[in-house]
């Protein structure tokens, strides 16, 4: 079992902690045998939307920190459901222009086989850093069967300043398509 270790704990749905704007690490980790693939689906201030996922998805981008939307992927970690110390860092260099991010995880191994299990047996969660080395953990502990989880939220609209908020929403690739801006990218 994975755990999370980090100053600050959102352990339930709805919970929230401010931010800083500056640069964040997300980091989601694992050790079950299952294929998860963090995602960072964003909407600008000025209305934009898009998402930065594995290059592995037809018209997938690990996204770059040097322009917009600022926001960069490492790659793709657990392929084939491999068990073991799985992470995936998604890097943020600048939130300034971007209203709302939502950080997710596809659950490739079940989507693949059109099947929905609880992300809670898989021991998963995020840990988002600042660059003052400050951490919050989300864990993903919903017991809502489904294929897409939105772990968190990053939510830039307030002039107070940004805040991470944890979702642990659990939902079909449909509603999915439906409800996240930028989703467009992998859903089509």
């Amino acid at each position: 079992m994975v755990e999370l270790k980090a100053k600050i704990t959102l352990h339930q749905k709805g919970q929230e902690a401010f931010i800083p704007v500056k640069q964040l690490l997300v980091k989601l980790t694992w050790t079950a045998s299952v294929d998860l693939d963090l995602m960072a689906f964003y909407q600008a201030k000025d209305g934009r939307t898009g998402g930065v996922v594995s290059d592995n998805y037809p018209g997938g981008s690990l996204g770059s920190l040097n322009e917009f939307p600022y926001i960069q992927l490492s790659g793709d970690e657990g392929v084939g459901a491999t068990g073991g110390d799985n992470e995936e860092v998604l890097r943020i260099s600048r939130l300034d222009e971007l209203a709302i991010v939502y950080i997710c995880t596809l659950n490739y191994t079940d989507a693949i086989e059109k099947r929905d299990s609880s992300f809670s047996q898989y021991d998963g969660g995020v840990i988002v850093v600042d660059e003052k080395g400050d951490s919050i953990a989300v864990p993903l502990n919903s017991d809502t069967p489904g294929t897409v989880a939105v772990i968190a939220k990053i939510d830039n609209t307030s002039p107070i300043g940004a805040k991470l908020i944890n979702e642990n929403r659990i939902i079909s690739l449909e509603t999915f398509a439906a409800t996240i801006p930028g989703s467009h990218v992998i859903v089509g």
